[in-house]
């Protein structure tokens, strides 16, 4: 019984974990943490996203917001994961906001408790060596 309880306690940690794994050497990933969907950082950081699909699409990005009892995929309104793994597991000192960059390979390649600029974070992945690769098989 008690294999049993713990199981499930580790299903949404195992669960978010998968849909992060679906991504790896397929798409970088955003990860915008926040206390909750109405942060003020978390919606400044989204609208640098803004009218930006074909440099997101371009660079394999996908955006996660995450809360601590959900998150959504992408940057406009989506439905909601119920799951407090992912806020748990990339927010484990509990600050109101932080933004993550995830590499290919799954590793992280920045950190910031500032909103970030599309710019800053479009330039920090044009500089990787996966993605230099990728604009010279391209051109």
């Amino acid at each position: 019984m008690k294999n049993l309880v713990f199981l499930l306690l580790l299903l949404p940690i195992v669960s978010f974990s998968q849909d992060l794994n679906k991504h790896r050497w397929e798409d970088r990933l955003i990860l915008i943490i926040a206390d909750s969907y109405k942060n003020p950082k978390l919606v400044k950081q989204l609208k640098e996203f803004k009218n930006k699909s074909k440099n997101l699409q371009d660079r394999k990005l996908i955006v996660y917001q995450i809360t601590p009892t959900s998150y959504q995929t992408g940057i406009d309104k989506n439905t909601s994961t119920k799951s407090s793994a992912s806020y748990k597991k990339y927010n484990a000192s509990n600050e109101d906001f932080k933004i993550i960059l995830l590499g290919l390979d799954g590793g992280t390649k920045l950190k910031s408790n500032k909103v970030l600029s599309s710019v800053q974070i479009f330039d920090q992945i044009d500089q990787m060596p996966m993605r230099r690769q990728e604009l010279r098989i391209k051109n």
